[in-house]
């Protein structure tokens, strides 16, 4: 069986909207599957409880982003070891 293939154009405006109506679907199923689980329930609440005892780094670029989660992340495994 042979299949054909047209080439349709489409408007760069309509692309990227579809790609950000895409991208806030993602949002919401992984929101979803984040509240479907007891483990993403208790981390929600720990987050929560972390936020209201201002708990927390803000971060305003990748690089500090990151060096934020390797101290973290060297914390906790110096606490658990």
């Amino acid at each position: 069986m042979s299949w054909l293939t047209e080439a349709v154009p489409v408007p760069r405006p309509l692309l990227k909207e579809l790609y950000e109506h895409f991208a806030k679907i993602e949002e919401i199923l992984a929101t979803l599957e984040e509240l479907s689980n007891k483990e993403g329930l208790e981390r929600i609440e720990k987050s929560l409880e972390e936020y209201k005892k201002k708990d927390y780094v803000a971060v305003n670029s990748p690089e500090k982003e990151k060096a934020v989660v390797f101290l973290d992340v060297g914390l906790r495994k110096s606490i658990y070891e």
